[in-house]
């Protein structure tokens, strides 16, 4: 670690009491608000099919279902894609099988592409609607808006996000911290994230063809050419060993010093409160290791204003 550093933010470079106030500050979770809906994604997609969602309203409480479906279908292709996401569906693409109860296995393959469809194609595309219930659900159970039912339906779509949203938490949470310290210091020129090594050659920085398809969290690009990548994860204990996380941010900063970039690693989660050894391990090798905590308390401001 940069002891210099360390020493003038915590008044100390005893390593051992950097480590004890690191593992005393670590959270419970990196989940913000933010975290459980993405409601401007729901807006969105509500947005670029509403056209197509207006249509489809006409069949709320149709008492002439088939016909009124026939219709739409014939006039309105373009309606097409969207009947996939009534049943919380993205692929347009899909098969199913005929009959469960059938000693034959035979499949139906549907495509909700926009396209001109035959008698025969809107014959199957009822029976779709019939087999798995939207005739139902529209004759019976919709209300004034399909809108209102697809904004539900993508809440729902959206918490199977939360999985890959919870490996992004600490980007999310970040980004904004990063951002804010990066405006308020001068010789940060630019802030890149979750972009490949290769694209610092737009800003004409030569880049090692095995670091070029590397991903980063942030690059911060400084005024004076210099290169600071910063990762950050969440350990939570369960996942990856903690020797093999600590091990590999090491590598990564021994990789970059190698072409005269600077490095930040910044870690949280309970999972460390266990692996007092492995994480002592990060501070001896890493030059600026922190938390969420010493993030925000002022140390980031610190090491960017004098890497």
């Amino acid at each position: 670690m940069n002891n210099q550093l360390y020493k003038s933010h915590f008044g100390t470079d005893d390593k051992n009491v950097i480590v004890e106030r690191f593992l005393k500050t670590l959270v419970d979770t990196n989940r913000g608000h933010e975290f459980f809906v993405d409601w401007q994604k729901v807006r969105q997609r509500i947005e670029e099919n509403k056209i197509e969602l207006n249509i489809l309203n006409s069949l709320i409480g149709s008492k002439t279902f088939n016909k009124d479906l026939t219709v739409i279908l014939e006039q309105y292709p373009q309606t097409l894609p969207v009947i996939p996401i009534l049943i919380a569906v993205r692929d347009l693409k899909f098969r199913v099988i005929a009959d469960f109860l059938c000693e034959t296995t035979d499949y139906i393959d549907y495509d909700f592409n926009c396209k001109k469809l035959t008698s025969a194609d809107i014959h199957k595309y009822i029976l779709f609607f019939e087999k798995t219930g939207l005739k139902y659900f529209f004759e019976n159970l919709a209300a004034k808006s399909i809108q209102d039912y697809v904004a539900g339906v993508e809440v729902g779509m959206d918490t199977n996000a939360r999985k890959n949203r919870s490996g992004d938490a600490m980007e999310f949470l970040l980004k904004p911290i990063i951002r804010e310290i990066s405006s308020k210091i001068k010789k940060v020129s630019k802030v890149l994230t979750q972009k490949k090594f290769n694209v610092l050659g737009d800003y004409g920085i030569s880049v090692p063809a095995d670091l070029s398809d590397r991903k980063a969290d942030f690059i911060l690009l400084m005024a004076n050419n210099n290169v600071i990548n910063i990762e950050v994860n969440f350990f939570s204990g369960t996942g990856s060993k903690p020797q093999e996380i600590v091990d590999s941010y090491i590598n990564r900063q021994n990789e970059l010093k190698q072409c005269g970039y600077d490095f930040i690693w910044i870690t949280d989660g309970q999972g460390w409160r266990d692996q007092e050894h492995q994480i002592t391990k990060g501070f001896e090798k890493i030059d600026y290791l922190m938390n969420l905590h010493l993030s925000k308390s002022g140390f980031l401001e610190k090491v960017l204003r004098e890497i």
